[in-house]
């Protein structure tokens, strides 16, 4: 996949009002394209090795639905339905032609969402359009986005259904969508409170150091779930993670200019649904079976985490999913599962979260008002874990430096050793400092643990971290 033009939009939408918004149409002339999204999003420029990529986002997302637009032009023809099968279990539900265009489409089930495709491949171009959610969507919610999409002026739909009700949107759209909640103007523009900016506020955010090498076996997923309230209607700002997207801008900074992972490297996603989340999994579990047992990934989590009350076992809250729903999230020993499905140099997790109940803010288990002990999972694989907090505590912010107490030490090392360290130098390191400062600072006990495969219990310590 080299010499890739992408330009991808994402657009999170949702029922939450019954008033008729404008719809977005968006256009590339340079290929001929033209799709309209149910309201215009919000775009902004990504700083990554492709060329003209975009993303742009519409947080209403209370019905769990996340649509997509992408465009690839590569010096050969792209294969794409492919990878979606060995990334996950493809059903295909039509092939035809549109014009001089072949189109698949297809649904996905994969790491517990569903997406609903459409492939368009002109000779070296492929358009990509997908609509994921946590169970399949709809016709009413595919096909009005599917059927919008022309090609040099000519529809690109299925001549087999009857589309003429799916031709415009028959949905009613909020008319004033509420974006983000997190309005702390320590780190967020006060002026536009609609996109997050991370600001180098904190000592750890100063003098990162540079490592001039990098390794391309090197792979991380990073995200910060900072923002929940405002994609889901029904949770205050209480429900909201303090700091956590600075936690993951910084820890990326840290991964890309510090422990030599290359940009392209890095999955780096803020405020991700679940849909969002199982993609970024899927594509790590991929680039591992790829490498052939020369990878090195690392995962880093800074968020809500929750038990099921049932079975104890914990799971990453994505920021579409709340107290109510927490099977629908992200069971971690799926995720570990998935990162050890291949075999891997080492493989490191970080999770400045908590799955007792308590996190930094308490918002999204008002209803319930105990903590539950997690389960601890079995690991397999060269695998290892650092956890925030232990047993039945809170993972707490350390509010001075705009970061969460764990994020602000594991990144307080990184910084005083440029990386030059063993894992068992950093445990020691933020068990000894965490332990201390949670006390003098949050009057709360906070110590952190670390999990090992029993693969890796007698030399995880050796490892270094660059």
């Amino acid at each position: 996949m080299t010499k890739i033009t992408i330009i991808l939009l994402l657009a999170f939408l949702s029922i939450s009002g019954f008033s008729q918004t404008e719809e977005f149409v968006y256009k590339n002339t340079e290929f001929g394209i033209e799709v309209k999204f149910p309201s215009k999003p919000t775009e902004n420029t990504l700083n990554n090795t492709y060329v003209n990529q975009k993303t742009a986002t519409l947080n209403l997302v209370s019905a769990g639905l996340s649509y997509g637009l992408l465009i690839q032009k590569s010096i050969v023809k792209i294969d794409m339905l492919k990878t979606f099968k060995d990334a996950g279990d493809v059903t295909i539900m039509s092939n035809y032609t549109a014009g001089d265009n072949e189109v698949t489409e297809f649904k996905m089930l994969a790491g517990g969402a569903c997406t609903r495709y459409k492939i368009i491949n002109i000779k070296k171009i492929l358009i990509l359009l997908s609509v994921t959610s946590q169970s399949c969507a709809q016709d009413k919610d595919v096909l009005p986005f599917y059927n919008s999409l022309k090609i040099n002026d000519i529809i690109a739909q299925n001549p087999n259904i009857d589309n003429s009700k799916f031709k415009t949107f028959a949905i009613d759209y909020p008319s004033n969508a509420r974006t983000d909640t997190v309005t702390k103007v320590v780190y967020v523009n006060s002026g536009s409170k609609t996109s997050y900016q991370y600001e180098k506020l904190s000592d750890v955010d100063k003098n990162i150091p540079q490592n001039a090498s990098t390794n391309p076996y090197h792979f991380a997923l990073i995200v910060g779930n900072e923002d929940y309230s405002s994609h889901q209607l029904d949770l205050k700002s209480e429900s909201n993670v303090d700091f956590a997207r600075n936690d993951a801008s910084a820890f990326k900074e840290y991964c890309s200019n510090t422990l030599g992972i290359p940009e392209k490297n890095i999955t780096f996603l803020l405020d991700a649904t679940v849909g969002q989340i199982n993609q970024g999994i899927a594509k790590l579990k991929l680039l591992s079976k790829a490498s052939n047992g020369k990878s090195q990934l690392i995962v880093f989590y800074a968020g809500h985490g929750l038990p099921d009350e049932n079975t104890k076992e914990p799971y990453l809250i994505p920021v579409d999913v709340n107290g109510a729903n927490v099977t629908s999230g992200i069971k971690l020993q799926d995720l570990y599962s998935n990162l050890t499905e291949y075999p891997s140099e080492r493989i490191t997790v970080y999770l400045d979260a908590c799955f007792t109940g308590g996190g930094r803010n308490a918002g999204l288990l008002a209803g319930r008002g105990v903590k539950v002990k997690p389960k601890e999972g079995v690991l397999k694989g060269n695998i290892i874990v650092f956890s925030s907090s232990s047993g039945e505590q809170s993972s707490l912010p350390f509010n001075y430096a705009k970061h969460g107490m764990f994020t602000y030490y594991l990144l307080k090392k990184l910084q005083e050793t440029k990386g030059d360290l063993t894992y068992s130098e950093l445990s020691d390191f933020l068990s000894e400092k965490i332990s201390i400062e949670s006390l003098l600072v949050n009057s709360k006990e906070q110590n952190p643990v670390v999990n090992t495969s029993p693969n890796a219990s007698e030399k995880w310590k050796s490892w270094r971290l660059k």
